[in-house]
């Protein structure tokens, strides 16, 4: 059995897990191309774009689980939340919930039909670490709240530009847009801005690391804080992903859409490209605490 927990894992052409320096192993089959990645302490789940759909990856049964139905294809993000199949997901149409039917298989209810093609158009979902049932969806439109699992929708203060990455550090929420930079909130509510590269351009994923933010941008990874220009770190590629050791802060991951994956050691002072990968989407640091 594969020591998950200890393990980076990479969404590339299928999901890759290993450590800096040493080999890396496809999950299984799959061959998709990876959009977002959940770990959780019994599975593994997967969201896939390309019309691929949702999967998961039991660990006790060893194989790939189909979680999506004929309406839910394009995934972009997944999160974790209650029940079964405990994942909420967002696509390029919905954001999205299931229930298993009679025979076990996922039905899948999208849940933002009444909003307007951009606002249903899902990049980024963060779980309000003090309401499991408050979500923040980065969407096309912006910044929108899901009250109530998804229940009540309300339209945040960061609205008419794409965002595309969205997380929960130091104590705020973050967000990355495509032409306004970096942004930071208590509340998910009302936002202010917090920096941005000196090139400009769309930010895909963000990540904290001692008391600063890691964003993967469509010119390589910056680094920064909560206002002014962010400093390049590493090539300059269209970085899809970042992530940040949470035991060791100076070791981080970046991958590229194309241009494949990075490491650095030194909290980005000098970086290796790690050979055998051409695209990479998403990526998740080992879990904490086991070092």
């Amino acid at each position: 059995m594969p020591t998950w927990q200890q393990d980076w894992l990479i969404g590339s052409k299928g999901l890759y897990h290993g450590v800096i320096g040493g080999a890396w192993t496809r999950v299984g089959s799959l061959s998709s191309g990876i959009s977002s990645l959940l770990r959780e302490p019994e599975r593994l789940v997967a969201g896939a774009c390309q019309g691929s759909g949702l999967w998961e990856w039991p660990h006790q049964a060893g194989y790939w689980k189909q979680l999506h139905d004929e309406t839910l294809t394009e995934v972009m993000a997944v999160a974790s939340i209650d029940g079964d199949p405990g994942v909420v997901a967002g696509s390029s149409f919905s954001i999205s919930t299931g229930r298993r039917d009679d025979t076990g298989a996922v039905r899948w209810t999208h849940l933002s039909d009444t909003l307007n093609v951009n606002e249903r158009f899902t990049n980024a979902i963060q779980i309000d670490p003090a309401d499991s049932s408050r979500w923040l969806i980065g969407t096309e439109a912006g910044v929108l709240i899901a009250e109530d699992g998804g229940a009540r929708w309300t339209r945040s203060s960061l609205i008419g530009t794409p965002v595309r990455a969205l997380t929960y550090a130091h104590d705020l929420f973050w967000a990355g847009t495509d032409d306004r930079g970096v942004w930071h909130s208590a509340d998910g509510l009302t936002w202010n801005a917090a920096g941005h590269s000196k090139d400009g351009g769309a930010i895909y994923d963000l990540a904290a690391c001692n008391g600063s933010m890691v964003a993967a941008t469509v010119h390589g990874v910056t680094v920064g804080d909560e206002s002014g220009y962010w400093r390049q770190s590493g090539p300059r590629m269209l970085c899809a992903a970042v992530a940040v050791h949470p035991d060791k802060p100076n070791v981080w991951m970046a991958g590229a859409t194309p241009g494949g994956l990075w490491s650095t050691e030194d909290a980005g002072h000098t970086w290796r490209q790690i050979e055998g990968f051409v695209h990479v989407q998403a990526i998740l640091p080992p879990e904490g605490g086991l070092v």
